[in-house]
């Protein structure tokens, strides 16, 4: 009688029904796409916005993060540096929101059963690292970071930004009268 101890390694596994494992991997192939992974891209889109009020103009990137699932600070300043500037226009940044959807596996169906909808977008109150949550792969390309412009002004009359001069004799400091009318 023969044992597996004593049979020979591979006439040992071409014994075996692996049939299963090829079976599980075809079903398993179905549900990769809901399988969360880290974000190693995200989207940015510049939203330009002038004096008026008026979105000018749309800017969309794809950001190739050195860190998964984390926007580091130095991208960030590195972004909004690169689109300060739009058709010789100055922009500050006016907001800064983040949509990650980190939602679970296993709560896929039920969302999208929800009538409550769920909020993916958060703003985003400092220039600092950006963590991201997990996304499931099928959401990946949603993930986006939205940054505001909005146009600076300019002093009227002038092109340049001016300061007042305050000279100080015998360390003492003169103060300027003002008129009452």
């Amino acid at each position: 009688m023969n044992y597996p101890e004593e049979q020979d390694e591979d006439e040992f596994y071409s014994n075996l029904d692996m049939n299963w494992i090829k079976e599980f991997e075809k079903t398993d192939e179905n549900y990769i796409p809901f399988y969360s992974e880290n974000v190693n891209e995200i989207k940015v889109t510049s939203l330009y916005v002038d004096k008026e009020n008026n979105i000018e103009t749309i800017k969309e990137e794809i950001l190739l993060l050195k860190q998964e699932n984390m926007v580091t600070k130095e991208e960030l300043i590195d972004v909004i540096k690169k689109n300060t500037f739009k058709d010789k226009k100055r922009y500050t940044i006016l907001s800064l929101l983040k949509y990650n959807i980190d939602l679970e596996t296993t709560h896929v169906k039920h969302y999208l059963k929800s009538v409550v909808p769920r909020n993916f977008l958060a703003v985003v109150k400092n220039i600092d690292n950006i963590p991201l949550k997990k996304t499931i792969s099928m959401f990946q390309d949603l993930n986006t970071l939205f940054i505001l412009f909005y146009e600076k002004t300019q002093p009227t009359g002038s092109n340049h930004q001016t300061t007042k001069k305050i000279y100080i004799s015998n360390n003492k400091t003169k103060k300027k009268q003002l008129k009452v009318f």
